[in-house]
């Protein structure tokens, strides 16, 4: 069986840059072993869980935007319950489930140290946590910051850099180093860790943004990204290497795998 596309499919119902991203991030997170009961922690509408894993369906998802959990619960086959909760007060018993999965969600919470105490509290003894989460080469690699740096501008491309994990609700940008501390304070032990989205295709997800503004005004008047697919096969061709480029030696963003200590 040939591998599944993962950008195709999300090009599919999403923006440019979410798409090339979120396949990116499906490439990691479908290898990570779901053993049951598994908990999903920003499960979101459950799209992303959607493609992303294989031994559907997740026994419980979990989100603080409520208005997006109904169309989670609707989606056939994906979640068997989903919760509106938070990750800094997770309403389950110590030790209730064998698999944590969060894609893109811990640097969004202010609390830290409560989001990864819990995931370890909710965890059994040898049970797997993995997550997707931004880098601190998230504002350098950006196009706006790398074209101010080459004009000269080094301030206004920090600036840029700081306005986009501003925008982005970004509260935890760190290095793997201070990650795998952070984790191993809270009882995770870090088994895999790895930088994925180079510098030149973190420059081409920011320039994404502004040639996918038809598809935020699409989202915004009719609720969908894509309203017709012909019109996304531009980018998929403009995006494919960067789907099928090698790991990079530093990336804009790291998949982590821990185990419960």
């Amino acid at each position: 069986m040939s591998p599944r596309d993962y950008l195709a499919e999300q090009l599919q119902d999403m923006a440019p840059h979410r798409a090339i991203l979120r396949a990116v991030e499906c490439k990691f997170m479908n290898r990570v072993p779901l053993a049951p009961p598994i908990l999903d922690i920003g499960c979101g509408d459950g799209h992303f869980a959607s493609i992303a894993y294989d031994g559907l369906p997740i026994d419980v998802g979990i989100d603080v935007m409520a208005r997006d959990l109904p169309e989670a619960g609707r989606r056939p086959g994906v979640y068997c319950a989903v919760s509106f909760a938070s990750a800094t007060c997770l309403p389950f018993a110590d030790g209730s489930f064998n698999t944590v999965v969060s894609n893109c969600v811990v640097e969004h919470i202010p609390d830290l140290t409560a989001v990864l105490s819990e995931v370890a509290r909710v965890l059994r003894p040898a049970g797997t946590f993995a997550t997707t989460l931004p880098s601190e080469h998230y504002p350098e690699f950006l196009f706006g910051s790398t074209m101010f740096r080459k004009a000269g501008l080094p301030g206004l491309g920090r600036a840029y850099g700081d306005f986009f994990n501003r925008i982005s609700h970004h509260y935890h940008v760190y290095p793997p180093a201070v990650w795998r501390e952070k984790l191993s304070a809270a009882g995770l032990a870090v088994v895999e860790q790895q930088y994925y989205f180079s510098a030149a295709a973190h420059r081409r997800f920011d320039l994404s943004h502004y040639l996918g503004v038809p598809n935020l005004v699409s989202k915004r008047l009719f609720g969908h990204w894509v309203l017709f697919r012909w019109q996304m096969k531009p980018f998929e061709r403009w995006l494919r290497p960067y789907y099928d480029e090698p790991l990079p030696a530093e990336g804009a963003y790291q998949f982590v795998r821990c185990r419960r200590i």
